[in-house]
């Protein structure tokens, strides 16, 4: 739906909407009379919906991750995106998460980061950094399997990870497959950005291959207009900002 095209200072984008529409849907109805609960199916005619916008010299594609009443959230709008796409028989389309573990490990020094999610365990028997071997030994002083945390910055601060600190410490256990990290801050160009954190295994290899995988990255854009089509100009320009002159 609402397919448009548009030029963001000179550079072609594209923005969509992709919907499911519920004919129907199960609800509860309460009888106070008689104190009870009636269920029944209801005519509806609503539309869930996301919006998607796109940047194809750049190769890039955002979506509206909201989920709720009316919208569908990321994953079910690209999954019927893709399923719409499929379904015209000579043409295919491929969506795939961006951002990697080098994305993380550059946000860690180049963001103001607002937050540093992490669970860690001890090294065994891989070797790791000076610090973050003191920080296993204490692990294991008091049998602690597992750390799970939030880092947050002072107010007015900014945190980033330092020489020898403890976000360097806890990435060297991440990084040597000992835990799992996200990020969460204000990127370069004054984006708030936050890239997720994969599911913690106490299995070191496990842990290896999902920091391999490309994981979602997510850029909260906010517009004063109540303007959908605006919306989407914003949310474009964000991703010309972020990728632009990615290397």
């Amino acid at each position: 739906m609402r397919p448009r095209q548009f030029e963001l200072n000179g550079t072609p984008a594209i923005t969509w909407t992709v919907g499911h529409l519920v004919s129907q849907r199960f609800r509860a109805v309460y009888d106070e009379n008689q104190d009870k609960l009636d269920f029944e199916m209801a005519d509806d005619g609503s539309v869930r919906f996301s919006d998607f916008v796109a940047v194809p010299s750049l190769g890039v594609l955002a979506v509206d991750d909201r989920a709720g009443d009316i919208h569908l959230g990321g994953k079910h709008a690209i999954n019927r995106f893709l399923s719409m796409i499929h379904m015209l028989g000579d043409t295919d389309a491929e969506i795939i998460f961006d951002a990697n573990q080098d994305e993380i490990r550059r946000a860690l020094t180049a963001w103001d980061l607002t937050s540093f999610k992490f669970t860690v365990r001890p090294n065994n028997p891989r070797p790791v950094s000076r610090l973050a071997q003191a920080l296993s030994e204490q692990f294991k002083i008091d049998g602690i399997g597992q750390l799970t945390g939030v880092a947050r910055p002072n107010p007015g601060t900014p945190m980033k990870k330092g020489d020898n600190g403890f976000i360097e410490t806890a990435a060297n256990l991440v990084e040597a497959g000992y835990g799992q990290m996200a990020v969460s801050g204000v990127t370069e160009d004054g984006l708030d950005a936050e890239i997720k954190k994969p599911k913690f295994e106490q299995n070191r290899e496990k842990n290896e291959r999902s920091q391999a995988k490309k994981r979602e990255l997510r850029v909260y854009v906010e517009s004063d207009s109540p303007d959908h089509f605006k919306t989407m100009e914003t949310a474009g320009m964000a991703l010309i900002r972020f990728y632009a002159n990615d290397d």
